[in-house]
């Protein structure tokens, strides 16, 4: 009776055995101390191409690429010193055609009754497709890398492109009107050197803003400096004479002279407010009645409030919400550029940068900034 127990719990460690060999998924080795192969199962030599009376005659290390040797090598090593029980490797194998497949591979050390030393027991998973899968995800993710960098670059030298041509322009203009002061007879001298000096205004607003550009590469920090906002209102109407005269706008200020100076980038600023007054100069274009009103106030915040209001077509609802997206325009040639940057420059001072309908008609933009004073409280 004693001996039918163990036969048959014999029979059932066999038949455990043979299940676990004969598995389809994970491939079964078996290594003598000098590391060659004595017993695989049909799912390895499916794996490696291999017969079993074939990979008898080999050890592991002869279907690794020899870039990984040393690390197989090195860990079998330490295994049958007993530096280690066990390990676990994802790693290449090269197959008999050729082909290099991924596997993943679990090793133990089993003793070895009959023989001096040890034996080792591995299994081994194929995951190249799985290897394969993570490749082309990683690929994507390069190529989306390079996409977002493309798309990036596209947007600074938009953004750069935009910010340039507006002094450029202005220096265009003024140069075109001193000519013709000077052309008449007798030529006007004094209108011409006014030009003139609204030529290095514009000018000097052009080094600024590549000054700008070059900090941004460089990660070079802008001062911030104390600003009078009503002085550059003045600025800003400055550069954009040429164009209020040639479209016949009539230009209403109204400044509070008792604002507080505000703590930020004069370059910066500069271009939000000449951008919202270009903007609106664009804007009535299409209209006879032609006003811009440019306001400051301060806010019961204690905040500054500066109001660019025009006359024109205004602002259609359903845009109200997308014209501060980057490259979104509603001009025919348009880069969608500017006003992005503006609530990107604003925000960056602790303000906020908002547009609404016109009281009678046309659109106001709005944007709000902290002043030295409310920033300490």
């Amino acid at each position: 009776m004693r001996f039918a127990e163990l036969e048959r719990a014999l029979r059932a460690n066999e038949d455990r055995w043979g299940a676990v060999l004969a598995n389809p998924f994970m491939g079964i080795t078996v290594l003598d101390k000098d590391q060659y192969f004595i017993m695989t199962n049909s799912a390895f030599q499916t794996m490696v191409g291999y017969t079993e009376e074939e990979l008898k005659k080999i050890t592991p290390l002869d279907i690794t690429p020899a870039s990984e040797r040393e690390t197989n090598q090195a860990l079998f090593s330490e295994l049958q010193q007993g530096k280690r029980q066990h390990f676990e490797l994802i790693k290449r194998l090269r197959r008999k055609d050729g082909q290099l497949i991924w596997i993943q591979l679990y090793v133990f050390r089993i003793a070895d009754r009959a023989e001096t030393g040890q034996h080792t027991f591995g299994m081994v998973f194929d995951i190249t497709e799985k290897m394969q899968a993570q490749d082309a995800l990683q690929a994507a993710h390069a190529e989306l890398g390079r996409s977002a960098h493309v798309s990036r670059m596209g947007a600074m030298t938009a953004s750069i492109a935009h910010e340039m041509n507006q002094p450029l322009a202005a220096v265009v203009g003024f140069g075109s009107a001193g000519l013709r002061w000077l052309e008449q007879t007798p030529p006007a001298i004094d209108r011409a050197r006014e030009c003139l000096r609204n030529i290095v205004r514009a000018g000097q607003s052009a080094a600024d803003v590549l000054e700008s550009v070059r900090a941004m590469f460089k990660s070079k920090k802008l001062a911030n400096v104390p600003i009078d906002l009503n002085q550059l209102i003045e600025e800003a109407l400055t550069l954009v004479q040429g164009a209020v005269k040639k479209h016949d706008i009539a230009v209403r200020i109204e400044l509070d002279r008792a604002i507080m100076p505000v703590a930020g980038n004069r370059i910066q600023l500069q271009q939000v407010l000449f951008n919202l007054v270009i903007n609106a100069i664009e804007a009535m274009e299409s209209v006879a009645d032609r006003t811009l009103l440019i306001k400051s106030e301060r806010e019961d915040s204690g905040e500054v409030r500066i109001s660019v209001e025009d006359s024109g077509t205004g602002i259609e609802p359903q845009h109200i919400d997308k014209i501060f997206g980057s490259f979104f325009t509603t001009k025919v040639e348009g880069m969608g550029m500017g006003l992005s940057i503006c609530r990107s420059i604003v925000e960056s001072h602790g303000g906020r940068l908002w547009a609404s309908p016109g009281r009678s008609r046309g659109a106001v933009f709005q944007f709000t900034l902290p002043t030295r004073l409310s920033q300490s409280e």
